[in-house]
């Protein structure tokens, strides 16, 4: 899905921010737009898998993002409508990683 307008949310809860989620919420903020709105956001009760970042519309939920991802994210997710499987978080998504398989 290709939506015109995205929500993308940063944990800046105390775990995450361990993380570095401070990071990752200043490399999202470099692709602002108006069509792509920043948000900080409190704990989101995935502490044991941050920095979390959760992606709207779609309820997409990302794990363990790092800046060096944000790009990827950005460009993959927001623009294509693509998931970024290897950081999409397990407990909200069932991702077969292994493409090798036939």
């Amino acid at each position: 899905m290709v939506s015109n307008r995205w929500l993308v949310q940063v944990c800046r809860h105390r775990s995450c921010d361990r993380g570095g989620s401070a990071a990752v919420l200043a490399a999202f903020e470099q692709h602002q737009s108006p069509n792509i709105l920043v948000a900080e956001s409190d704990c989101m009760g995935q502490c044991s898998a941050g920095p979390t970042v959760k992606v709207m519309p779609g309820n997409t939920w990302y794990c363990r993002v790092t800046p060096e991802d944000v790009p990827r994210i950005v460009e993959e997710h927001l623009g294509k409508g693509e998931l970024v499987r290897d950081r999409l978080h397990p407990r909200f998504h069932s991702v077969d990683l292994d493409t090798s398989a036939p």
